[in-house]
């Protein structure tokens, strides 16, 4: 089974674009979610490939085709939704119902699969570079699933960031950042507990403050491509 890769920089964030698979997509995760491919590489001690996004010191990528992305993500479906759905954090917990912006999970630079999801008030993000300045109330959200080296997979975190009114924070243009881990708990919030954990999300986002602190999918990637 063939995997073909491409990466693509935009605005600082990088992201695989997969190939097809020629497997079934029933054969390419295991019962476990596991990546089955992954598995057999690794019991027959083949090399596995792998790519360190970005550099900045997250667990390397496997890298994989959009039909074991698409697998992975149908798999761990109730746990990605249960990490939503408990979450600490209210606005995170309102997600349902949120729309889309990238069509399925990219591989990342934080080292993990993301999908991008906007709300009602961030309808202008959909719209991608041509959008204007989001509101107050707009929440850009992304849920993640990490795949090991092994093959095995897991749900990740799940990270927001919410215009928060006037005045919040000049240092971010009033932006919020939160992040809580797959069992609910708050990992970090900028402006409340454990804000230094999440000091590197507002940190990267400002590298990009002349599109609103803003990053967006890869063209191939967006709803409606």
């Amino acid at each position: 089974m063939g995997v073909i890769a491409r990466i693509v920089s935009l605005a600082g964030a990088v992201f695989v674009l997969a190939g097809c698979a020629a497997a079934p997509k029933d054969e390419l995760v295991d019962k476990r979610c596991r990546v089955a491919r992954v598995a057999e590489d690794v019991a027959a001690g083949r090399t596995v490939p792998m790519d360190a996004l970005g550099g900045l010191g997250n667990p390397p990528l496997v890298l994989m085709s959009s039909g074991e992305i698409e697998a992975v993500a149908n798999c761990l479906g109730p746990a990605l939704d249960a990490a939503i759905a408990r979450s600490a954090d209210a606005t995170i917990r309102t997600t349902r119902g949120w729309r889309p912006a990238s069509r399925t999970y990219m591989a990342s630079e934080h080292g993990m699969f993301l999908q991008v999801f906007a709300n009602a008030a961030a309808a202008e993000y959909l719209k991608y570079e041509k959008g204007a300045r989001l509101p107050q109330g707009a929440a850009i959200l992304k849920r993640s699933f990490r795949v090991a080296a092994d093959g095995n997979v897991s749900a990740g975190p799940v990270f927001v960031m919410e215009r928060m009114a006037q005045g919040y924070d000049r240092t971010t243009d009033d932006w919020r950042f939160a992040v809580t881990a797959p069992d609910g708990a708050l990992m970090g919030e900028s402006g409340g507990r454990d804000a230094a954990k999440v000091a590197f999300c507002a940190g990267c986002h400002k590298s990009a403050q002349v599109q609103d602190f803003l990053f967006f999918v890869p063209p191939r990637q967006r709803v409606g491509s």
